[in-house]
Formats: C-alpha cells, sequence, structure tokens
C-alpha cells in the first residue's frame, strides 16, 4: 500500500530527475536505498527510535550517503523525509517512483508463478506471448509456486494467464462431469 503523501514525494522526485535525464539512476538508487533501510535491522531501528531526532537522522543520512555516488536529488529526498520524521516510508516512495515511471513510459509489470525455475529461453517465450496478446511492454518478475504442479501463472495487469497443470485438471474433471451427465 503507498500513501498519497509517498506519492507526493515520488512524483517530485521524479519531475525534478526526468527533467535532467537521470530517473532511471534514481530509481535504481532509491529501489537499493529502500531495501537497505528495510533489510538491515540496525539501520531500520536507528530511524525507528523516536529517541533519535529528525536533525540526528538527518545528519546520519548525509554522513551515510554524501559523496558516495548518490545523486544530489536523491539525497535532497532522503534529507527531506528525515526532517519531515518520515524516513519509514521511503520503501513506499521508491514504490510510486517506479509507478509513476511505468505509466509514463507505458509499462505494464506481472508476475509469473511456476512450480520449477524457468529458463532464460522459456521466460522469453511467455513475455512474447502476454506481449502479443497485450501489446503493451511488460516486466515480468518470476517467482517458483510449490502449490503449482506444474505449468505456470502470469498476472499482469488486469489479467491472469493460466496455465497451470491444476487448471487443465479441473477443466478436464468439468467436462468428464458434464458428459457423465
Amino acid at each position: 500500500m503507498v500513501s498519497e503523501v509517498s506519492k507526493r514525494y515520488a512524483k517530485a522526485l521524479l519531475a525534478v530527475t526526468k527533467q535532467k535525464g537521470i530517473h532511471a539512476k534514481a530509481f535504481a538508487e532509491l529501489q537499493t536505498l529502500a531495501k537497505g533501510f528495510s533489510e538491515d535491522a540496525s539501520v531500520k531501528n536507528y530511524f525507528a527510535n523516536p529517541m533519535i531526532s529528525p536533525d540526528q537522522k538527518v545528519a546520519a543520512v548525509k554522513a551515510a550517503l554524501t559523496g558516495k555516488g548518490v545523486s544530489e536529488e536523491v539525497l535532497n529526498t532522503l534529507v527531506l523525509l528525515g526532517e519531515k520524521g518520515r524516513l519509514e516510508i521511503l520503501d513506499q516512495v521508491a514504490h510510486a517512483f517506479r509507478d509513476l515511471l511505468d505509466l509514463e513510459e507505458g509499462v505494464t509489470r506481472g508476475v509469473v508463478r511456476s512450480a520449477q525455475p524457468l529458463s532464460a529461453d522459456a521466460q522469453k517465450e511467455i513475455e512474447q506471448k502476454i506481449n502479443k496478446v497485450l501489446n503493451k511492454k511488460i516486466v515480468l518478475t518470476y517467482e517458483q509456486d510449490p502449490k503449482l504442479l506444474g505449468g505456470v501463472v502470469a498476472q499482469v495487469g488486469g489479467w491472469t494467464f493460466d496455465d497451470s497443470i491444476d487448471t487443465h485438471l479441473k477443466k478436464l474433471n468439468e467436462e468428464l462431469n458434464r458428459r457423465a451427465n
């Protein structure tokens, strides 16, 4: 869930970085930083601690990131989040940034679940088939789902492409029941 506040920060950052042509770099930085903030327990605890003032948190952000290759725009966004006591929404800002960027670039994201890991060729084939149906730029994430007996289930945008053995078995069962009656 992405809050309206997160969307505003993301929209402002996208506008500034797009103007300078560094929006892809900014997105990569945001993703990396958001992951670091959410996965590193000591970092997460430090910024969640109410006993540490916003000024101390801002100073820590500046000390950790200044001169480390992080763009000025992303650093300024983190400083602003720190000053407002909102560093905990960094992950939401990164998601909102991605969603806005996808919208502008006409990208539709989806998830493909399969019982076993898919080969690069199988992934390419799936992407081509979905691309043909939707006629959009797509970005797919692949996940293993042990609940599936076999095949794949892809959810892209509002569409579901289900070529799983489970679904084939259900259809076969329905067909056999129809013929039996």
